[in-house]
């Protein structure tokens, strides 16, 4: 069985308390998972140590059947908290700027990732001036940019309305379904 993630009694602590708690738990290929807590549960926290925001106090982190982590974690893409895009420029520029990091030389890439997550329609409207779905559409289409195997989303509908948390949803289930991604 191919699993993407594996991990055995990974824990994490600030000080002296204990905010993720000896958690093992094996996501497969092409799973869709999600964490249901409290606030404070530790769901972000593990899903920065998973992603390598964060170093684990204890336990093993395994990707793609692998210890490697750091040659693994190219093969992801997240969205920690809230999107990472810069206010004052469109999203295109947004995304020229990931493109530049990734060294992603094809400059359509740009357009089809933006037509895919519904904001290729947003022209010189600033990042500022974006509703919360589309801020967080933005933030999956840079987690997406590197054509991830896993994705690893903290709350992609929080604050969304209704229509936003099922059109975030549809997008992940055609995500999963189309392109295989966990």
């Amino acid at each position: 069985m191919d699993y993407v993630l594996r991990t055995e009694g990974v824990s994490k602590q600030y000080g002296k308390h204990k905010v993720v708690d000896n958690v093992s738990m094996h996501v497969r290929k092409g799973d869709i998972y999600g964490f249901i807590g409290k606030n404070g549960a530790g769901k972000t926290t593990f899903m920065r140590m998973v992603s390598g925001l964060a170093a684990p106090a204890e336990g093993t982190i395994e990707l793609f059947g692998s210890q490697e982590l750091e040659q693994q974690r190219v093969r992801i893409g997240s969205l920690i908290e809230k999107p990472g895009a810069f206010g004052n420029m469109t999203a295109r520029e947004n995304m020229e700027v990931v493109r530049r990091k990734l060294g992603i030389t094809e400059k359509t890439a740009i357009d089809g990732i933006l037509e895919f997550v519904h904001l290729s329609q947003t022209g010189k409207k600033k990042v500022k001036h974006f509703s919360m779905g589309m801020k967080q559409r933005l933030g999956i289409a840079i987690a997406l940019f590197s054509n991830p195997d896993f994705l690893i989303l903290d709350e992609p509908i929080n604050g969304l309305d209704p229509a936003g948390i099922k059109e975030v949803r549809d997008l992940l289930l055609k995500l999963n379904q189309e392109r295989q991604i966990t």
